[in-house]
């Protein structure tokens, strides 16, 4: 693994023990933002308010847990054949991502609902494209601010 790459996902909250000792961690860190991306752009493609009204709720699993809707999605359901180990905790980092996500999934909802889709857009396509970005080059903006707002320096590039 690069160094760069190891730093990113420290910075998402992964213990460095773990990130050392797991030899799927890259696959494992992109499997949440990646799953959150693809049934967010579900909701979307749907137009459907309850969709993303469930979606946003159950994504407040990973605001109160140290593991979220898609990892549990991952141990129950995929596991069994994308076999890439045991998912680890994620830390506060992703706790904050999983309520904005899940905020940003229930207005997108909540405006379906009214009748106004540019706000249900704006707010989904936010978390989505973001979420995209942490899936594919593991940075992680929720990470980027949190280590400005506690003083972690992320020295990753």
């Amino acid at each position: 693994m690069k160094n760069s790459t190891r730093k990113l996902i420290i910075a998402q909250g992964y213990s460095e023990q773990i990130v050392d000792s797991n030899e799927k961690i890259i696959a494992l860190a992109k499997w949440t933002p990646l799953s959150c991306a693809i049934l967010g752009l579900t909701g979307i493609i749907l137009q459907s308010p309850i969709y993303l009204i469930v979606l946003g709720l159950l994504t407040f699993t990973g605001a109160f847990s140290s593991n979220s809707l898609y990892d549990y999605l991952y141990k129950y359901f995929f596991s069994y054949f994308i076999n890439l180990g045991v998912m680890p905790k994620h830390g506060i980092q992703r706790r904050i991502g999983c309520c904005i996500g899940a905020c940003l999934f229930l207005t997108g909802g909540m405006a379906f609902y009214m009748e106004v889709p540019l706000v249900a857009y704006i707010a989904s396509l936010f978390i989505i494209t973001f979420a995209f970005i942490a899936g594919f080059f593991n940075w992680c903006f929720v990470s980027a601010f949190y280590g400005i707002f506690v003083g972690k320096k992320q020295d990753c590039c």
